[in-house]
């Protein structure tokens, strides 16, 4: 059902994105409209803003210094871990906690491997796939 009418408003515009789905939901008698909103306006925005104060959280990097090759790197300052109380499903911790507690630092891989499956499982059947990965596998490795 959901497929049919984004393929409609794809047909009508020649092309799909998240802005033509609203403007067409918008509409009270579409059947997208209570999916698309599918909360008020202040629950929305409240959720708009969680939404960019998580990129936010995101975009923050910090420079170390590769103890072997001298060379600089650049990581995200906070990693996502599972929450352990309140209502949140994550916190954000600085990395350098991570890297010194082995369960956060186990958390972060385990957190790391599904959305490594999940990339694969989203592009595998790509033929290309294979191949783009294994160059840059061997990309990192000369690095």
């Amino acid at each position: 059902m959901i497929r049919e009418h984004l393929e409609e408003i794809y047909a009508q515009h020649g092309r799909l994105t998240p802005a033509l789905v609203v403007e067409a939901a918008r509409d009270e008698e579409h059947p997208l409209h209570p999916i698309v909103f599918d909360c008020d306006e202040h629950e929305a925005s409240e959720r708009y803003y969680r939404e960019r104060a998580h990129d936010l959280i995101r975009t923050v990097k910090v420079v170390y210094r590769d103890p072997e090759t001298d060379e600089e790197k650049r990581v995200r300052a906070f990693h996502a871990v599972p929450a352990t109380t309140g209502t949140e499903l994550f916190v954000y911790e600085p990395a350098a906690k991570v890297r010194q507690d082995p369960l956060l630092r186990e958390l972060v891989l385990r957190a790391m491997e599904r959305e490594w499956k999940a990339l694969r499982e989203r592009y595998e059947h790509f033929e290309e796939f294979v191949s783009l990965v294994t160059s840059f596998a061997a990309e990192a490795e000369t690095e």
